[in-house]
């Protein structure tokens, strides 16, 4: 990384900014876009002041200060267009903090420059870190918080943020002039543009509700499926019923239960969020029998789970209106239908519609069970197989 007569490693720095800043304005990673922006400002004024001369050192010990609590800042913020109104006023912001290593450059500034690099404890205790105190203050509270906010919530763009705040943390301490800090920033960028890439795909194949793969990972894992596995689909009952009794807030809770429980399905199942109130889950390998005994234990799980309902909905004078801080216990069931492929040589598109029309069975049953069917179609009646679940046949 030291060679700097490397083309390739001299300006790889600044096509990965460069890929950064497209890919993060493209999918309107707004943080992560001005957090480039301000790696792109350190490396590039880092490198162009004179490292030995008082102004060197006075824009290090500003941009040191300034860079850990700006993605600080940027970790509060919210995700929003560059060109937004939002995003301009960000743009103001990291105006505001070049002007002010600017105005902390001028001669009739020293004192105040010379603040940056005041002491709070025995130097001898920081000298490890080649930064001032109270930059590595601001350091230590980034990373911090940053930290903290992981262990409450992992969120991919607190993670990147964090990393590009260590890189950082590198770079400042290698002297922030040389190539080697280059290299720290760069890397740094690489980690926030593996961020976006990452938000990118889980806003393709992630349900933003309830956290499962949704309905495209679920086309894509239906295409690598072999020749036996089991499909069910899983319905919450009554839901359009419990909406209007407790409001849509509360009913992306239930929704939100329903897919905790579901995501940790034993047997080898994965749940997919399919739609509204459906699920699907797929059993890869697994026969019907073994499939509906994991499936319905699910379900009575999930019945007997007790479930707040905060925020009640009442109406008065023919209006909703929401009572803050009342809470009623209730419980919520789902349906599911089951069909299995054991190696006959049909789409799976055929079985999931053959699943599907097993819960319609199982709502037409009461709901709040567990139905399967056989594809065969030499399979005319119903009835109960040797492993207990009620099969029936859809022609």
């Amino acid at each position: 990384f030291s060679d700097q007569s490397n083309p390739a490693t001299r300006f790889m720095p600044y096509v990965v900014f460069a890929a950064g800043l497209v890919l993060s304005a493209v999918f309107n990673r707004s943080r992560l876009f001005f957090v480039l922006l301000l790696l792109v400002l350190a490396d590039g004024w880092l490198g162009a002041v004179p490292s030995g001369s008082p102004i060197g050192r006075t824009v290090f010990n500003a941009i040191a200060l300034l860079l850990p609590l700006s993605l600080l800042g940027f970790s509060f913020a919210r995700d929003s267009g560059v060109v937004s109104p939002a995003g301009r006023k960000r743009l103001v912001a990291v105006a505001a903090e070049v002007l002010a290593v600017v105005l902390l450059s001028m001669p009739w500034a020293a004192r105040a420059a010379a603040l940056l690099d005041a002491g709070i404890v025995p130097r001898h205790f920081t000298d490890w870190s080649r930064l001032p105190q109270l930059a590595l203050l601001a350091f230590v509270l980034a990373a911090s918080v940053l930290t903290a906010r992981l262990v409450r919530r992992y969120d991919v763009v607190q993670s990147s943020l964090l990393w590009a705040l260590a890189a950082a943390f590198c770079a400042l301490r290698a002297g922030g002039t040389n190539h080697l800090a280059s290299v720290y920033f760069a890397s740094a960028g690489l980690m926030l543009i593996v961020a976006v890439l990452e938000v990118s795909y889980n806003m393709a194949y992630l349900d933003e509700l309830t956290q499962l793969p949704g309905r495209r990972a679920f086309n894509q894992a239906l295409l690598k499926l072999g020749d036996l596995y089991t499909i069910a689909m899983v319905d919450v009952d009554y839901f359009k019923k419990f909406n209007d009794s407790y409001g849509h807030e509360s009913g992306d809770q239930a929704l939100r239960m329903v897919a905790s429980k579901l995501a940790r399905i034993a047997g080898g199942g994965r749940a997919y969020r399919y739609g509204g109130e459906e699920f699907a889950v797929l059993f890869p390998g697994k026969p019907a029998e073994e499939a509906y005994m994991y499936l319905d234990r699910m379900r009575r799980h999930i019945e007997q789970s007790t479930f707040m309902v905060r925020g009640l909905d009442r109406r008065k004078n023919g209006r909703r209106r929401t009572v803050r801080g009342a809470k009623k216990q209730t419980h919520v069931t789902v349906s599911i239908g089951v069909c299995a492929c054991n190696g006959e040589r049909i789409a799976p598109e055929e079985i999931l519609r053959t699943a599907d029309q097993a819960l319609y069975k199982a709502k037409q049953k009461g709901r709040n069970c567990t139905v399967a069917a056989r594809s065969a179609k030499s399979v005319s009646s119903v009835r109960d197989m040797d492993f207990g679940m009620k099969v029936v046949s859809v022609e």
